[in-house]
Parts: C-alpha cells; sequence; structure tokens
C-alpha cells in the first residue's frame, strides 16, 4: 500500500492539486485523502477509482512501473505488484507495466469471501470495460440490476455507468478485468 500511496501523492503533485481540491473532485474528505496519501488507511477500491477519476487515470496509474523496451511484457505472477484492501476485503495486480501509455488496463481483482470493491456502486471514467470470472462467483450490479456470474462467466459493460462487484461466495473469486481507454 505505501507504493501506491506514495505514487498517489505523487500524481497529485504533478498536476499542482492541493489535498482539498482533489478530494472534492473526488467526493471524498480532505483528511480521509491525506490518509491514504499518508499510508495510514487502506481505501477500498472503489474510493482509489474515484481518486484516480478525478486526475483523469485509470486507477492502474497507481501501479505504473516502467516497460523493458520492445520486448514482451512479461509479468511472472511471483513479480507483480499487489494492493490489498482491507475495506473492500479485495486485492488488486496490475497484469503489464507502463500501463500509462497503453490502450488497455488488464488487472486481476481477488475479492475475499464478502468482498465488494465499493459500499456503492461507482462509476469510471473512460473507455469500456470487460470483466471474466476466473474462480469463484461474484455478484456483478449495474442499472439497478445484480447479476451472479460463475467461473468462466464474462460480462463487458459501459463503466461510466455505476457498477459493483461483490462475492457473496464462501470462497475467494478471481475476476480478470480488461479496461480500454
Amino acid at each position: 500500500m505505501k507504493q501506491v500511496s506514495e505514487r498517489l501523492r505523487q500524481l497529485r503533485q504533478n498536476r499542482d492539486l492541493s489535498l482539498r481540491m482533489l478530494a472534492k473532485n473526488a467526493g471524498i474528505s480532505a483528511s480521509a485523502l491525506s490518509q491514504i496519501e499518508a499510508g495510514q488507511v487502506s481505501p477500498s477500491i472503489a474510493t482509489l477509482e474515484k481518486i484516480c477519476a478525478a486526475l483523469s487515470l485509470p486507477v492502474t496509474s497507481l501501479f505504473d512501473e516502467p516497460e523493458n523496451g520492445i520486448d514482451p511484457l512479461l509479468m511472472p505472477a511471483m513479480n507483480r505488484r499487489r494492493l490489498y484492501s482491507t475495506t473492500s476485503h479485495a486485492t488488486v495486480e496490475p497484469l503489464a507495466r507502463g500501463l500509462s501509455g497503453k490502450k488497455m488496463q488488464p488487472l486481476l481483482l481477488t475479492l475475499d469471501p464478502g468482498g465488494e470493491v465499493g459500499e456503492h456502486p461507482y462509476a469510471g471514467v473512460k473507455g469500456e470495460e470487460f470483466g471474466i470470472v476466473v474462480s469463484g462467483s461474484v455478484n456483478f450490479e449495474q442499472g439497478g440490476k445484480a447479476y451472479t456470474l460463475g467461473a468462466m462467466d464474462a460480462v463487458y459493460f459501459d463503466p461510466h455507468q455505476p457498477h459493483n462487484w461483490k462475492n457473496a461466495g464462501e470462497t475467494p473469486a478471481m475476476i480478470l478485468i480488461v479496461l480500454s481507454l
């Protein structure tokens, strides 16, 4: 979480935004943003998405690492960065480096039993989104409707519309998500 907190502060400062201004644009309190940047609290995935939306960036920009030139972007599982949100009971893993310069943003989301991306449906900023449940089962919510998705079920949706992912099962659920810009 420390690397993500530091990256968030850096992105905010690079845009010459005060804590209060970014917090206001993200719809959270300045004290909450300060605690997130200081690594004192573990925000929900939805809160991170709101902050990144206020910065006009995808959430994967918090994990950005430089590429290795023109070689294929190999990401061995043991070398991937992981962010665990105690609020969401979820782990997010970016599946590529140099994501800020890419048109696709692949990530792996693992929801613990009872985990959810946000307390309420949330909306993204740009592009389109695709998700496929790799293992377990989840409830996907959008437009006031809930859909139960099991292993290998997929959904392609408009992330501008409020949505949410929840694991109502008794085992962890893994979802491969690809965002387009």
